[in-house]
């Protein structure tokens, strides 16, 4: 019995596929998990949300209809679940730190109202769960940022 050379590119490929395509879907599960659980949390506390991102380590929601801002950390939903009101926030900023010029040591969103103070931290770099670009949570948060002064004015 003989094995051409086609017969064996095709092994190969399929050997060399199997385990990339295994990560897409698996990913791809877990990114649908983590939003069905933070949507139907939402949906329990009235929000509907037109807009939605995960980001680095955190999960954001905007309902604009309601003028609320709802986040979470992606490894624990429930239990740092927070619906926050744009009427009450009076300043939103983007922080980042930089030990040198080069790398960024965490990038966090800032909410600030008269009674409250909000540091919604998207990339830590001690946080090891995170295979997220600092600099790709950077440029989403910023995005979300002008958003959110959007719905303030």
């Amino acid at each position: 019995m003989e094995i051409n050379a086609l017969e064996i590119g095709v092994i190969l490929i399929v050997l060399a596929a199997a385990p990339i395509l295994y990560i897409i879907f698996s990913t791809n599960a877990s990114h649908t998990k983590v939003k069905n659980r933070f949507t139907a949390l939402c949906s329990a506390n009235g929000v509907h949300l037109t807009n939605y991102e995960a980001i680095g380590s955190a999960i954001l929601g905007l309902d604009a209809s309601l003028n609320k801002l709802v986040y979470s950390s992606a490894s624990d939903i429930e239990n740092r679940f927070q619906v926050v009101p744009l009427s009450e926030v009076k300043h939103c900023e983007v922080k980042t730190a930089q030990s040198n010029k080069k790398y960024l040591e965490f990038v966090e969103l800032e909410l600030i109202g008269n009674a409250f103070k909000n540091d919604i931290v998207v990339y830590e770099e001690q946080d090891e769960s995170v295979s997220t670009d600092p600099n790709m949570c950077l440029y989403e948060l910023k995005k979300w940022e002008k958003l959110i002064k959007q719905q303030l004015s």
